[in-house]
């Protein structure tokens, strides 16, 4: 007969963080992820031409 070692951890429970991250996510808010690239070329196209205007631009 096989002997079982004494030191062995006990198997890891993975379905529990998921489970949690699925709960969480229901009440976040949801941005897609075109809206983010739109605010950010045009927020970094409002800082360049704020920055030509002001007399920034090298």
């Amino acid at each position: 007969m096989a002997k079982k070692k004494k030191d062995s951890a006990p198997p890891l429970m993975s379905s529990a963080g998921i489970m949690r991250y699925f709960e969480e996510e229901k009440t976040q808010i949801k941005i897609s992820p075109k809206a983010i690239l739109v605010f950010g070329f045009l927020s970094g196209f409002l800082i360049i031409i704020l920055n030509a205007y002001y007399g920034l631009w090298p």
